[in-house]
């Protein structure tokens, strides 16, 4: 990985690192709901984008280390490409299954479709890397960029729709 990108990916990497957390923080706010709806949230919503910020962290962490090897460095963001993918198949069986989530279609291009799409661009940049052709690396940035924005969307909305669903806690 070339020396100039390391500023970057100590940003995005700390910036997902710190939000993982805040994102315990917001789950702590659902402590007081229905355990069964609270729990098929969590599947559904909650958890993808902590995936999401988890392989920004590990890939942030892979592309700051020294003297990494091309092939390594493409494997490193191939594995997790290929989870997130999977991830996002998995989280769309979640969101359409439940019977508990109130969810709408912007839910599917925000939870999956816009991910997979990611994961698929992270592929495609892992292997390019692989490959030894620069523009590999700018499309790595691009997508831990993106799933960043994703998942800072997606906290986001887990947040508001929390705020705005204090009413669904069970009483007494």
């Amino acid at each position: 990985m070339p020396g100039e990108w390391e500023t970057f990916y100590l940003m995005v990497g700390s910036s997902a690192a710190a939000l993982i957390g805040l994102l315990f923080v917001v789950l702590t706010l659902s402590a007081d709901f229905d355990l069964r709806r609270a729990q098929a949230g969590s599947e559904a919503f909650v958890t993808p984008t902590a995936f999401h910020f988890g392989v920004i962290v590990f890939m942030s962490a892979v592309a700051i280390m020294p003297a990494i090897p091309a092939a390594v460095m493409g494997v490193a963001v191939a594995v997790p490409s290929v989870l997130g993918i999977a991830y996002a198949a998995w989280a769309a069986r979640r969101i359409s299954r439940s019977t508990l989530l109130a969810h709408e279609p912007i839910d599917y291009v925000l939870y999956v479709f816009l991910p997979a799409a990611a994961y698929l661009g992270l592929l495609g940049s892992a292997v390019a890397v692989w490959l030894n052709t620069e523009w590999g690396f700018h499309g790595i940035a691009i997508a831990a960029l993106g799933l960043l924005l994703i998942g800072i969307r997606d906290a986001w909305d887990l947040a508001v729709y929390l705020a705005y669903h204090k009413e669904d806690k069970p009483k007494g």
